[in-house]
């Protein structure tokens, strides 16, 4: 399969290196009893995801045609009806920051509109659990289908557009969610809404439609409540989390909080672990609805 337009962006930036961690692909509830029901929609979770990872990066094909760009409030207005009646919690909008797009990867689209859907509080407050983790891949699942959907609606109204699916997109998530207004930078480096504190995954499509105006929001309380919080640093259970960010390779401007390996081996050793996102007080429900 060919095609036959030039990516908008090709990732330059030394310091992002797109790796997707094979133990991950090994994932399973370990030694925990789990009901017969609840295992075959882990199955389908977990098998989902990894299918709509690859369905993702083939969606840059069938733009070939695609030139439009104007847009209305009102196209908007049914855009955001349609996402949000499928399951999408959050969405911003935002140009593509082209110094965090990995390493070599091409990008079809100036502009991006992240999604995000809640991982609901009644599975994560059980962390490190077997529920938990199961939450968190139909959250990777369904925002991944979400996000191909409405790739594809784009592509139909003839915008150059491309998926990035939850579980790993061409671009860095959290400085283009940040950017886009939904949240802040937490301690550990994982994006706090005031929604849902740590508690969402994110999706994003890149494309060339025209985006509405950004709206400004103030996060001044929660800045000041992360700085003098540090629960999810002190409490990482694999002992992965920065009190002060590193910058892995010099100049990249890539700021990482987390050793990727030690947290990879606390997911596996420690049932998808996600302590980090139960223990932020900032995504704890005033009132457990859940």
């Amino acid at each position: 399969m060919s095609i036959n337009i030039k990516p908008t962006y090709v990732g330059k930036n030394e310091g992002l290196v797109f790796v997707v961690p094979q133990e991950l692909f090994t994932m399973g509830v370990g030694s925990e009893k789990i009901e017969r029901e609840a295992a075959k929609n882990f199955s389908k979770y977990i098998r989902g995801t990894f299918k709509g990872f690859q369905k993702a990066r083939k969606t840059k094909y069938g733009n070939e045609n695609n030139t439009k760009t104007e847009t209305t409030p009102e196209f908007w207005k049914d855009f955001e009806k349609k996402a949000k009646e499928m399951g999408v919690d959050l969405i911003g909008y935002t140009p593509v920051n082209e110094d965090f797009i990995f390493k070599d990867l091409k990008v079809f689209g100036k502009n991006a509109i992240i999604l995000g859907m809640e991982m609901l509080w009644s599975e994560m407050k059980k962390a490190p659990h077997v529920d938990t983790e199961i939450e968190c891949f139909r959250v990777y699942y369904e925002l991944g289908e979400i996000t191909i959907k409405m790739t594809e609606f784009l592509k139909e109204q003839g915008y150059k557009t491309e998926a990035h699916h939850p579980f790993g997109g061409k671009l860095l998530f959290p400085p283009h969610a940040v950017q886009a207004g939904l949240g802040i930078v937490g301690r550990n480096g994982i994006v706090i809404t005031p929604e849902f504190g740590p508690r969402q995954r994110w999706g994003i499509i890149t494309t060339d439609a025209e985006l509405p105006d950004l709206v400004e929001r103030n996060f001044d309380e929660m800045k000041e409540y992360c700085k003098t919080c540090g629960s999810c640093v002190k409490n990482c259970k694999g002992g992965a989390a920065y009190e002060e960010p590193i910058e892995k390779v010099a100049g990249s401007g890539v700021l990482t909080h987390i050793e990727r390996s030690k947290c990879i081996k606390s997911i596996l050793n420690n049932t998808y672990c996600s302590v980090c996102l139960k223990i932020c007080p900032q995504g704890h429900p005033k009132k457990d609805k859940n």
